[in-house]
């Protein structure tokens, strides 16, 4: 499934989804009338797609099956827990813990976009001045230089040269920046967020996110592997559905090889389970967990750790990263201004008291 085919329900709209089916499945709720009663208050297409969960599940199908139906509307993650909660028998506590990363990853997206707006602010009125500094300044201060005999190394002819063009430039940089700001203000409302090739586009290459998207994804790793492995669902197919709920291609493809490994009979040790690119601590809990029949006390332990990393990464960027933006756009625009406003003028002052 190609991730533009889950733009009609947005990140809110899935965490929304899941908390309602995570409540009707604790209070013994039928799902399908209660989806059904959910579709009608819900509005637009979250409407439309919860009440046609509801009448598939009336046709006979189960959950999973109907998820799979609506497979171009909901990207594979989530369905990916669902069914992992499903074979576990204990879907709420699957979506329970899902519900967890995904309002850490909506808590971090609302940070990150509230972040950008001062700093953008900052340099858009930075970049008002430099074209008037072009179009305006910089002719006299050539002219000026060249009467005097200063040698400002061009700057000032170069940046009279391009002026004549500022009608095409001028406009163009500041509408690209702003079809890229209303691109990921777009995109990273879309439920296809929860995807790490999209959370990583938009969200991972900035501090602190990065750590928390990994610590996040790893912990519902955890967690579901405990729900499976708790209900006594072999560990080798536990590790596969356990990786499938994440997204994560390399994870994904890590288990793999270890469920071929126990399905040989091999034993695992921390070396072999590192050397498949799992956590390090996940890959030492297990390794040592396992043959002492220690592994579910091994798994709620690493599970509290991950979570406890990505809620102090997801604090760190709340705190941080509006800080940083700011003196790292706010602050570069002025810099690169002052620069082009005073080394003319110190060439000006070297020229003059020159012998």
């Amino acid at each position: 499934m190609s991730d533009a085919r889950t733009r009609t329900v947005t990140l809110e709209d899935l965490i929304a989804v899941n908390d309602e089916i995570a409540a009707l499945v604790r209070a013994g709720v039928p799902l399908e009338k209660g989806l059904l009663a959910l579709g009608g208050d819900m509005p637009g297409g979250l409407g439309r797609i919860t009440t046609g969960l509801a009448r598939q599940m009336e046709a006979g199908q189960t959950l999973g099956d109907a998820l799979a139906a609506q497979a171009r509307h909901l990207p594979p993650v989530y369905r990916a827990v669902v069914e992992a909660g499903l074979r576990s028998g204990r879907l709420a506590d699957a979506l329970e813990s899902l519900a967890g990363s995904l309002r850490r990853l909506a808590d971090t997206r609302g940070c990150v976009a509230a972040a950008l707006v001062y700093p953008m602010i900052v340099a858009m009125v930075a970049w008002g001045f430099f074209t008037f500094f072009v179009v305006k300044i910089a002719p006299c201060f050539h002219v000026f230089f060249v009467d005097l005999g200063v040698n400002d190394f061009g700057l000032t002819a170069w940046l009279g040269r391009i002026g004549g063009s500022v009608a095409i430039w001028g406009q163009a940089i500041p509408l690209a920046i702003l079809l890229v700001g209303v691109f990921w203000w777009y995109q990273s409302t879309r439920a296809a967020l929860v995807e790490p090739r999209w959370s990583w586009l938009l969200l991972g290459w900035l501090p602190w996110v990065g750590r928390m998207l990994r610590a996040s994804r790893t912990a519902t790793f955890i967690d579901v592997l405990t729900l499976l492995v708790e209900n006594d669902v072999p560990l080798d197919q536990s590790m596969v559905l356990a990786a499938e709920t994440t997204g994560d291609r390399k994870l994904l493809r890590s288990a793999g090889q270890l469920a071929v490994r126990l399905r040989q009979g091999e034993s695992l040790d921390a070396g072999s389970v590192g050397a498949v690119a799992f956590p390090p601590l996940l890959g030492w809990l297990i390794a040592a967990g396992r043959p002492r029949g220690t592994l579910l006390p091994a798994l709620r332990h690493a599970s509290r750790a991950y979570h406890r990393r990505a809620r102090h990464a997801a604090d760190a960027a709340r705190m941080l990263l509006p800080v940083l933006l700011t003196f790292a756009i706010g602050g570069t625009a002025v810099l690169l201004y002052a620069l082009l406003l005073f080394l003319p003028y110190v060439s000006m002052l070297k020229s003059l008291g020159a012998p």
